[in-house]
């Protein structure tokens, strides 16, 4: 990621912050509004807290995005220069999240094969050694956890369309890739 690209990364995450807040200041003004309005006149109070509602819809829609930015961005080292995706990527390597994530990749390794579940259990029989490994390594003590494998994991995870662990049209090897890139970010103490 060059140096053009994070201004323009930074300055997308400051505008959808900065619009998420204008839609949330707009709404609680607009809310106390048709509260006031409510007494003498319910048809304006009532089209204002409709006006109310789609402000909220904006604003989470807003912060959605946001969120989708910054895991983006969590998977390329180069975009920690940004304050923003280094505080995310702090939440990430916490141990609270990293014992999250173990346990999804136990959950992965658990629920393979059963009705129901969505991911290809001929490649996670294949990998089922690199993702305890890597499970069990989120989890170790003292473990130093890079946050880009932790971004690179939960996309793994939550991504199915673009994950080989559930779409059939990605080549199995690129599982083993990921989890290869996911484990050289782990260092254990």
């Amino acid at each position: 990621m060059t140096a053009h690209e994070l201004d323009k990364a930074g300055e997308r995450l400051e505008c959808m912050r900065d619009r998420r807040r204008a839609r949330l200041t707009l709404g609680i003004a607009v809310a106390a509004l048709a509260g006031a309005t409510f007494l003498y006149q319910h048809t304006l109070a009532l089209a204002l807290l409709a006006g109310v509602g789609c402000s909220l819809v904006l604003a989470l829609a807003d912060t959605i995005r946001r969120r989708e930015l910054l895991a983006g961005l969590a998977l390329n080292s180069n975009a920690y220069m940004l304050p923003e995706v280094r505080r995310y990527g702090a939440k990430l390597v916490m141990y609270s999240g990293r014992a999250r994530l173990a346990a999804a990749l136990e959950r992965v390794l658990s629920n393979s094969g059963l009705p129901g579940s969505y991911y290809l259990t001929d490649r996670v029989d294949k990998f089922r050694d690199d993702i305890s490994g890597v499970a069990k390594a989120l989890v170790a003590p003292g473990a130093r956890v890079e946050p880009t494998s932790v971004a690179r994991c939960w996309r793994l995870l939550t991504r199915a369309a673009e994950s080989p662990l559930y779409n059939g049209r990605i080549p199995e090897d690129d599982l083993g890739f990921e989890f290869k890139r996911i484990r050289a970010g782990i260092q254990l103490g």
